[in-house]
């Protein structure tokens, strides 16, 4: 083997090993970068969802107050009408003696 045949098989052996860790490192970073996309996205994802369930919650908190206030307000008409009523009833009942 001549020095010539053997920096040939030198610069062979590492253009191959250069080529490998080039396409090694290529696929790291692109693995990197796809895994990092779809950790932002399963993040983004998650937050709208906490968001709508938040908003969907919320919603329902204020449709049932809004509910509560209704029927207190009816029911407080319906007391008001009995109380006079009975009030009625008793001033009838107490003239007629």
């Amino acid at each position: 083997m001549t020095i010539k045949n053997a920096e040939d098989t030198v610069r062979k052996t590492y253009s191959s090993a250069q080529e490998m860790v080039g396409k090694s490192v290529k696929a790291w970073t692109d693995l990197i970068a796809v895994s990092t996309d779809m950790a932002y996205d399963m993040v983004l994802k998650n937050w709208n969802y906490s968001r709508s369930i938040r908003g969907s919650a919320e919603q329902a908190i204020e449709d049932a107050i809004n509910t509560q206030a209704r029927f207190a307000k009816e029911m407080m008409g319906v007391w008001k009408d009995y109380a006079e009523s009975v009030s009625d009833i008793i001033s009838k009942t107490t003239r007629k003696e």
